[in-house]
């Protein structure tokens, strides 16, 4: 493992990869750039004034180059079903912690199977290190409430629209259908109904939805039954045609402004008792870039532990505190 305090962010030249590296530069992180178009990476590396590397994700030998001398890497090229196996391998590789944005369950039962190997190369692997970490957070804050939780139940309520690149992942999602964990195993929902959560500001009706929790809070809490749900918040100009090619870069800044996400955790325990909590924070093109970030300078800070995690069994609560403008909320009524 190298000492060497500097990041990688790789689809830094992506509508998300951009934010991600703007907040680095934000922060004064020291970081390097890379992805696959060399002119959209060449442009933006000279905007930011850092070094870049570019080549495809299937190259090995650039991958040990642009990894050398690295601490830990943000994957930020989606979708992940093409990118994670082979950037986590390199990370494997060389040393270097890993950290990714996906919200693709295959990519997380990735990184689980990873763990030993993870281990074995002294390093944190993390996938889902972007709107999960607050989510994930929730979860273990409203697990430690109730004697031995046996159930949890957590609404998402996502404003601002999706990026062309989430889009064509979101494919890969819908592919697996609605998923919950029951029994500690993750099996196909038999039972597929809404379900009103209460956020911090009203309840709202969410339908079921596989989000990651199911494998994200599972290793965090190891709640033996977990189940998703989500409602969608778009900005004024509403959902433009859902084709990839059709859809814009992303919302504006001024789109994600307009709006907040939301979360709303429902655990109960072993005797029926039952506790729920909320999170408010930022719009999820805003959110991500803060998460993931935040996530990359504790292990810049030497916060990490070893082998597969995620982002709630390797910081707890706290990391919550760490992402600007998110705020925990008790819901007692």
């Amino acid at each position: 493992m190298n000492n060497k305090n500097k990041l990688l962010i790789y689809g830094a030249a992506g509508y998300t990869g951009k934010i991600i590296a703007e907040r680095a530069k934000e922060l004064g992180l020291d970081f390097e750039i890379a992805g696959r178009e060399a002119a959209k990476i060449q442009y933006l590396a000279s905007e930011l004034k850092v070094p870049y590397h570019v080549f495809q994700v299937e190259d090995e030998t650039a991958w040990r180059k642009a990894l050398a001398g690295k601490k830990v890497l943000i994957n930020a090229a989606g979708p992940f079903k093409f990118t994670a196996e082979q950037a986590m391998n390199a990370c494997l590789q060389s040393g270097v912690h890993y950290l990714d944005i996906s919200a693709e369950l295959e990519t997380y039962q990735l990184a689980e199977a990873l763990d030993l190997k993870a281990k074995e190369a002294n390093i944190q692997l993390i996938s889902g290190a972007g709107l999960f970490v607050s989510y994930d957070a929730l979860a273990v804050y409203v697990a430690g409430k109730v004697k031995n939780p046996q159930k949890l139940s957590v609404g998402f309520r996502h404003f601002g629209g999706f990026s062309r690149g989430s889009v064509i992942s979101s494919k890969n999602i819908a592919d697996l259908g609605i998923l919950i964990r029951k029994n500690d195993e993750i099996i196909t929902n038999p039972n597929v109904t809404p379900k009103v959560f209460r956020f911090a500001d009203r309840e709202e009706e969410c339908l079921p939805t596989p989000l990651g929790g199911i494998i994200l809070c599972y290793t965090s809490t190891k709640i033996p039954n977990i189940e998703e749900y989500f409602s969608l918040k778009l900005p004024a100009a509403g959902l433009p045609d859902l084709t990839a090619e059709n859809l814009p870069e992303g919302p504006s800044a001024e789109e994600r402004a307009a709006g907040r996400n939301a979360l709303s955790a429902e655990v109960v325990g072993e005797n029926g008792e039952i506790f729920r909590a909320a999170v408010d924070a930022p719009s999820g093109y805003t959110l991500t870039p803060l998460s993931v970030v935040a996530v990359a300078n504790r292990i810049l800070t030497n916060d990490f532990k070893i082998g597969y995690q995620s982002p709630g069994s390797a910081y707890g609560l706290s990391i919550i505190h760490d992402i600007p403008d998110t705020h925990l909320i008790d819901i007692t009524k």
